[in-house]
């Protein structure tokens, strides 16, 4: 084999590789009988011209594999090991109450499927997955819903064979009066953990961390008076579900303080803050703390941290990390992902303000070396995974500039 042919082999192999199932026609059944009647001669002529033809799809294949990144659109982070095979995104209703999910490849970006999901009002949806990619649940986090007479509405969609279809159901479970803001899938898709509270205008008196069965109704609850919020749920293994306990007022109890936390949920039921050691980490510029997602060996916590450098004449350097902390000493223990913009004004310009500036990690995989993340840095709003150190991008949430007007709903959610 000469050596063009090498190089040519392996550029195919490489294309090959990277090919889009979902834009590839699909062969065509035999003509007819007349046509596969054709002259021996001929059949003989056309063998060198289809050689020819595919010796010029090969040199196009390396011509479009060598392209710069930045004219080609965003499609998949390409195959990562540990990735589910699928990922499911769910954008903001705008009009008409209806979110869309919608099932995509997750090597490719490729569509598989989409279903419109109601909602009660237009207030940002959330979704969560099973370990397997499998079955997906929709909540609408209206936390105000418990003031508006209404209970939260939960919708289960499971994937057909090969991903290639959504099957919506809505579940019969109820919260009112309480409301929701936070849900989180088991592993093996059969239990949903709902953070659930009773709010006022002082704040939060009342919360509740429940863990219900899907094809039972069974629950367990975890519930406490102290005034506070739980939010941002995960689960790690089928045994504890992590969380953010956000205090309502400064505490000196370490019972009491806000952070990430890890319940068991194998007993009955029980006290929510009882639970084991408390990872702390600095809030925001905005001074909340931001979301986390516990690994599922319950070992880590995947949040972001964000940090402000000032500069002159009111503007910033903004530094966003997403980073993996030991769920039993709150320390460091590797930075995935770095990314940082300068010339952020303190208020609001073309570049958002400050407290927008961050990244937000959505879920992660099996491994808990890739999660799903958004940033919004210098206006730029980025939706991809992580992979040795780098975002991949992937199609679904936007990835480009926005400001003002656009920026609202185009943050969506998304889970693997």
């Amino acid at each position: 084999m000469t050596d063009l042919e090498d190089r040519l082999r392996a550029e195919l192999d490489d294309f090959a590789q990277r090919a889009n199932p979902a834009t590839i026609r699909p062969l065509q059944p035999p003509p007819g009988r007349a046509a596969r009647q054709a002259p021996r001669r001929m059949r003989r002529w056309l063998a060198p011209v289809a050689a020819a033809t595919a010796v010029a799809a090969v040199i196009a294949g390396v011509t479009l594999a060598v392209r710069p990144a930045g004219h080609n659109p965003v499609t998949g982070p390409g195959p990562i090991a540990g990735v589910p095979p699928f990922y499911l995104t769910l954008d903001q209703p705008v009009k008409g109450h209806v979110a869309t999910a919608v099932l995509r490849s997750s090597p490719t970006g490729a569509v598989l499927a989409r279903a419109h999901v109601p909602m009660l009002g237009t207030a940002q949806p959330s979704v969560t997955g099973s370990a397997d990619g499998r079955t997906y649940v929709v909540v609408e986090n209206t936390f105000e819903s418990a003031g508006h007479g209404y209970g939260v509405r939960f919708y289960r969609l499971q994937t057909g064979r090969h991903g290639r279809s959504l099957r919506v159901d809505r579940l019969p479970i109820s919260t009112f009066p309480l409301a929701v803001d936070g849900t989180a899938l088991s592993p093996d898709g059969r239990e949903l953990a709902i953070a659930e509270q009773s709010c006022r205008d002082s704040g939060c008196q009342y919360n509740q961390i429940q863990v219900r069965s899907l094809a039972t109704g069974a629950t367990r609850t975890w519930r406490t008076r102290h005034e506070g919020l739980s939010l941002s749920l995960s689960w790690a293994g089928r045994h504890q579900v992590g969380f953010l306990w956000e205090s309502g007022r400064k505490t000196h109890s370490p019972r009491l303080r806000s952070g990430y936390r890890l319940l068991d949920v194998t007993g009955p039921g029980g006290d929510l803050l009882a639970t084991g050691p408390v990872v702390q980490l600095k809030p925001n510029p905005g001074h909340d703390i931001p979301a986390a997602v516990v690994t599922p060996d319950g070992r880590s916590f995947v949040t972001s941290s964000t940090r402000v450098a000032h500069g002159r004449d009111h503007h910033v350097t903004v530094t966003t990390k997403i980073i993996m902390v030991s769920a039993r000493t709150g320390k460091v223990q590797r930075v995935l992902y770095t990314e940082s913009g300068s010339g952020v004004l303190h208020t609001y310009g073309r570049t958002g303000t400050l407290d927008e500036q961050r990244c937000v990690v959505m879920a992660v995989d099996r491994t808990g070396e890739h999660p799903l993340v958004q940033c919004f840095v210098m206006g730029r709003f980025s939706f991809g995974t992580l992979a040795g150190g780098r975002f991949a991008p992937m199609a679904g949430l936007p990835n480009s500039y926005c400001v003002r007007a656009c920026r609202g709903p185009m943050w969506g959610d998304a889970t693997w």
